[in-house]
């Protein structure tokens, strides 16, 4: 989903907004590759809404990494 979800950031304004828990754990991923900086909740309570991250940057990383990813695609 981290790939997925790197290609959709690359079509859309920064900052962006993922809500639920799957899309953040995604961005969370995406953080720890170096791929994205983005500002994530610090806790989850059982009473908060959906939590949601912001993703501010894509990093020179995610660039080339969605590069690669292209060109995987473009070879099959």
């Amino acid at each position: 989903m981290r790939h997925t979800l790197l290609h959709y950031l690359s079509t859309q304004e920064l900052p962006a907004t993922i809500a639920g828990a799957q899309g953040v754990a995604a961005v969370e991923a995406l953080i720890r590759e170096g791929c994205v900086r983005a500002v994530v909740p610090l806790s989850r309570s059982a009473v908060a809404e959906l939590p949601v991250a912001t993703v501010t940057e894509l990093t020179r990383l995610g660039r080339r990494a969605l590069r690669r990813l292209h060109g995987a695609a473009a070879l099959r």
